[in-house]
């Protein structure tokens, strides 16, 4: 198996050990929202999307708000659950799902569509097929996608300038598969929400490598979106555990260690932006009674 010794551990450790929480919160839309997914650019503009309303919000940087920047779309599957920023590639990559499936019940077919990540114009709308659930997408230095469909226990892969996915890899192991990450080694890393276990893939070409479960320093309790950091640290939002952990690699074994936790009600994504940590809370608690729920944030947590 390969090795990831990531560049930095005892430094990503510090950073974890010492983390804090940084001053401003942003909101993200105003009611009902129901963020899913957070990503980020380098600038440190924030981008959300919207389970509850099905649009797409971004907070330009130093702003105390996101608005509304994609609006819902008019037919198909409206929730949004996974977004991401390939600032490589210009583009935005968002899942639109149907949370009938993930619950297990008949629903739409899942579609993964890609905007312009500087003006938010339409690129591409990819089909998923019937009985899937898109919810996160990791991209290849190429700007290939790859969009985990936690219903099917599956990878869909869509190459650059493709309207079509094709499946990738499918695996008993990855049921219930949720975030996805390239990580400084090449390989792509996943996890299961609901079986709370951590995978490698490495990569042969355009087909799938190795699949490793990774051994874990203690336990994960409801992986969720994760993302690596310019620092070659992995954060993981944990949705059951209400925390956000840092995680680091010494061959197949997992080193965990949480850099937060704030009673949060179903953190489900973060991001990295300079030294902060931005953390998305769904409030999944509040979907039956929405007026509830209250206002939407992205948390800073302020790795020192």
């Amino acid at each position: 198996m390969r090795s990831l010794l990531v560049p930095g551990v005892a430094a990503g450790l510090m950073l974890a050990a010492t983390a804090a929480f940084a001053a401003d919160k942003v909101q993200i839309g105003d009611m009902a929202v129901f963020p899913e997914s957070i990503t980020s650019t380098a600038d440190g503009t924030l981008i959300a999307g919207s389970i509850g309303t099905g649009q797409i919000y971004r907070a330009t940087p130093g702003a105390v708000k996101a608005d509304s920047w994609i609006a819902a779309v008019p037919e198909g599957p409206t929730a949004v659950l996974g977004v991401y920023a390939d600032e490589a590639n210009q583009t935005l990559w968002a899942c639109y799902s149907d949370l009938a499936l993930f619950a297990g019940a008949g629903g739409k077919a899942s579609v993964l569509r890609s905007y312009d990540l500087g003006t938010g114009a339409l690129k591409s709308t990819v089909p998923l097929g019937e009985g899937t659930f898109c919810n996160d997408i990791a991209t290849a230095a190429d700007g290939t996608a790859y969009a985990a469909d936690t219903a099917g226990g599956q990878l869909f892969r869509v190459a650059p300038g493709a309207t079509t996915a094709e499946p990738f890899l499918k695996d008993a192991a990855l049921a219930s598969l949720d975030g996805l990450s390239f990580g400084p080694d090449g390989a792509l890393y996943l996890n299961g929400v609901s079986t709370n276990k951590l995978f490698r893939l490495t990569m042969d070409g355009d087909k799938p490598g190795t699949l490793t479960e990774l051994m874990l320093s203690q336990p994960l309790n409801g992986p969720d979106g994760m993302r690596f950091g310019d620092d070659g640290v992995l954060y993981l939002a944990e949705n059951a555990g209400a925390q956000v952990s840092a995680i680091t690699f010494e061959g197949d074994t997992a080193n965990i260690r949480v850099v937060a936790k704030d009673g949060w009600d179903s953190p489900t994504a973060v991001t990295k932006v300079g030294d902060t940590l931005w953390v998305v809370e769904a409030k999944f608690s509040k979907m039956a009674t929405p007026q509830e729920a209250g206002s939407f944030y992205a948390y800073p947590v302020a790795l020192q």
